[in-house]
């Protein structure tokens, strides 16, 4: 358990529900080992069996879970420990009367856009209604776990820049080592050689985290490496991030091997100025589809077409740590486009467009500050040779 990382994330639970139209902010779970609830790792930090509730007021918090569990909530000394057997219903009606004792409305984990806001299982909500039901309105956690996951505490972002670092390092190491015969696959597994070696995780999948695209022949996109070489005077893109001590990074690095031809030199800096585009607009209190707009303008402006995607998004625990969406306002987006950039949040940027010598995509991780961004590892300005 990581009781520095889980007080400070507690602390700012209660910020964030004093903040809110709730009056207590619930965490409702069970056997994550087996179903995933994306906020416990913030405010409890350990796997749970039984039924649990992480209530969290404005000042106070509790949780409630089975006796065989509660031990270990006893030595994170963060809650107050309401530890049951038969049920939980009385424990949790206890730890409500004692957290939030005239509450009306309670935020839970679901949400229709945000996915790490959606915890809460479709049966639990309903075992909810019947325990609290009767006279508590159950409305979303979504503004309430926006907050507390994309604010970054100190021992967050000291992470999350670590976890950066580490991932120019190997890439770096990787680029010393490379050999003009090595395929996507085996530049691929290089890099999970040494992530093993160093105790790494990857930000995403591990199948395809690095994502690798040798030369014009690869196919762009989310892709499980294959076996094309980088064939001269052309591109390796390569997408990564390590998870280092539970926090993730994610770049996106380009290389050429051989000579730089104009053709690839322009589109290089198409895309640089399009991210430099969005990354003027970038700061505190600005909507996230306006930051996509000014990117996506500067981009379809030189003559290419648009990305399909949004042009960034929130990393932490997770490379997609959704909150606000630097995104445009797209159906399969819902709100998150509209929420609004907030001081204490990383972000990173990215697009790329599609070329004869590959794939020229770029991303670049900043923290939003309060007199604008700060890089959290320097960004790539000119192309990279092998």
């Amino acid at each position: 358990m990581d009781r520095t990382l889980i007080a400070e994330k507690v602390e700012q639970s209660h910020d964030a529900v004093a903040g809110s139209d709730a009056d207590c902010w619930i965490t409702f779970c069970r056997e994550t080992d087996e179903v995933n609830e994306p906020c416990l790792p913030y405010i409890l930090g350990f796997d749970v069996v039984w039924p649990t509730a992480i209530v969290v007021g404005p000042d106070d918090s509790a949780v409630v879970l089975g006796r065989h569990d509660a031990p270990n909530a006893e030595r994170l000394d963060v809650h107050d420990v309401y530890p049951y057997d038969e049920s939980f219903v009385p424990s949790l009606r206890d730890a409500l009367d004692s957290v939030a004792p005239d509450a009306d409305t309670v935020a839970v984990n679901f949400d229709r856009d945000d996915n790490v806001a959606d915890g809460l299982t479709h049966g639990l909500y309903l075992q909810l209604q019947d325990a609290i039901g009767d006279d508590h309105e159950l409305v979303s956690a979504g503004n309430v776990v926006g907050e507390v996951r994309g604010l970054k505490s100190a021992t967050e972002r000291d992470r999350i820049y670590t976890a950066a670092e580490t991932t120019e390092e190997l890439l770096a190491a990787m680029v010393d080592t490379w050999d003009p015969s090595w395929t996507e696959a085996e530049i691929v597994d290089w890099l999970h050689t040494r992530m093993t070696e160093r105790d790494l995780g990857s930000a995403w999948s591990w199948e395809y985290c690095p994502t690798v695209h040798a030369g014009g022949e690869s196919e762009v996109g989310h892709t499980l490496p294959g076996d094309l070489t980088v064939p001269e005077n052309e591109l390796l893109h390569i997408d990564f991030g390590v998870r280092e001590n539970g926090y993730s990074a994610d770049i996106q690095r380009l290389y050429v091997c051989g000579d730089v031809p104009e053709g690839l030199q322009s589109a290089f800096e198409d895309v640089r100025a399009a991210i430099d585009a969005g990354h003027d607009v970038l700061e505190a209190g600005v909507a996230g589809h306006e930051v996509d707009t000014a990117a996506r303008e500067a981009l379809t402006d030189a003559g290419w077409p648009a990305f399909e995607h949004a042009f960034g998004h929130q990393v932490g625990r997770a490379a997609h740590d959704g909150g606000t969406l630097l995104g445009p306002l797209w159906d399969r987006y819902g709100d998150a486009p509209n929420g609004e950039v907030r001081v204490g949040e990383i972000y990173t940027m990215e697009l790329g467009v599609d070329t004869e010598w590959g794939y020229v995509g770029q991303e670049e991780m900043v923290e939003i500050v309060e007199d604008g961004t700060e890089w959290v590892v320097a960004p790539q300005t000119e192309l990279r040779t092998l």
